[in-house]
């Protein structure tokens, strides 16, 4: 009999959508003796969700999101797709019980099992947990951000007509339920796992730290859970072969790609600051509005202890080009202010500074810098 010593450690990455997480699941897939899942919880909550009775009762706004949704899934069922032929397994396999028991089984051949997953799609089904030794962490953004580009996606993905204004993207989708943020499913699941005693301290990563800091963040990451790190784990292959390395729902993954959720993190190859100003308060819309303020205090509260608790994150100086540090959170709002303020915020190195990124950023579309 082995030493429960000896097993592969379950590390699950719990995300909000929108949050850069399956640009660091890609990431993270290319890192030595790592096995991936992706969202198999995810895939049985959103099972769930459409199977059921009040979801079929609503008619024409149901059908509008979920018929196009459906008919793709049954054409993967019907010819190969560019992930066919790997390790990513049919939809129907995915129910809690099936999941636990799949990754309560060891992976030949890997030292460890990456599940990157959504809080809310497990926190009421924790005993669909694997009884093996696990690790939780967490990847963080601030609910403005990743509020604002749910929407934007809802937005893209129902080609909606008319004013951009009167969307409301919990009312006009089904599938995109106010419960699905309140309470919040995050906050939860790390206080839950800190006050059960399964992960005492969890790790906690900013995605905007991540984008601005990608060594740092990663070398601190993997040495917190006991990976050695090596430098060329910042940079990864931009094909999207590596896809079919990963475990999870075939469908999902296909239908993720073409819906453009999971495009832009498929073909990414590295990490590159985020440069657009956060949005303001002033800037949400009412359907955001009606969700930030359930979700933003626990953010801060994990946020504050990310940066307090573990050393990949204890020191976020900005970053430096040459001799000048930027903070690129910041950097294109004083841009906008420069025009009307006098002296100039930026000075003319500063400037070019930002011209040359930008550029980069042109040049490298497939890096994870702009998942918005």
């Amino acid at each position: 009999m082995s030493n429960p010593a000896d097993k592969q450690t379950r590390i699950f990455l719990w995300c909000w959508p929108r949050s850069i997480s399956t640009c660091l699941e890609k990431c993270l897939s290319f890192v030595d003796g790592i096995q991936s899942w992706h969202e198999p919880y995810n895939v049985a909550y959103y099972g769930e969700l459409t199977a059921t009775k009040a979801l079929v009762q609503q008619g024409d706004a149901f059908g509008s999101v979920v018929n196009p949704f459906m008919d793709m899934m049954n054409s993967i069922k019907e010819q190969p797709t560019e992930f066919s032929g790997g390790n990513l397994l049919p939809v129907e396999n995915f129910v809690y019980p099936w999941i636990k028991s799949q990754l309560e089984q060891e992976e030949p051949g890997k030292k460890s099992i990456l599940i990157k997953d959504t809080a809310m799609a497990i926190y009421d089904h924790l005993d669909s947990l694997p009884d093996v030794p696990t690790r939780h962490t967490f990847i963080t953004r601030h609910p403005y951000r990743f509020l604002t580009s749910q929407r934007k996606q809802m937005l893209r993905l129902g080609n909606i007509q008319g004013d951009p204004e009167d969307f409301d993207m919990f009312r006009a989708s089904p599938v995109m339920s106010e419960d699905m943020f309140t309470p919040d499913y995050m906050h939860l699941l790390w206080k839950h796992v800190k006050e059960s005693g399964k992960e005492p301290d969890p790790i906690i990563i900013d995605a905007e730290d991540l984008m601005n800091y990608p060594e740092k963040i990663l070398d601190g990451y993997l040495k917190a859970l006991g990976i050695p790190y090596h430098e060329r784990y910042v940079t990864w292959e931009e094909s999207e072969e590596s896809i079919k390395t990963w475990k999870g729902a075939l469908e999902q993954v296909v239908v993720g790609k073409k819906m453009g959720f999971f495009e832009k993190a498929f073909k990414s190859s590295r990490f590159l600051p985020k440069t657009h100003v956060m949005p303001e308060r002033e800037e949400l819309t009412n359907d955001n509005l009606r969700i930030v303020d359930h979700v933003l205090p626990g953010y801060e509260e994990m946020f504050e202890h990310g940066r307090r608790s573990w050393g990949g994150q204890g020191d976020m100086s900005p970053p430096l080009f040459g001799n000048m540090p930027i903070d690129f959170r910041f950097l294109h709002s004083k841009i906008m202010m420069q025009a009307t303020m006098s002296p100039p915020l930026l000075t003319e190195d500063q400037r070019s500074c930002v011209r040359a990124s930008d550029e980069t950023r042109v040049k490298h579309r497939s890096h994870c810098n702009d998942i918005v």
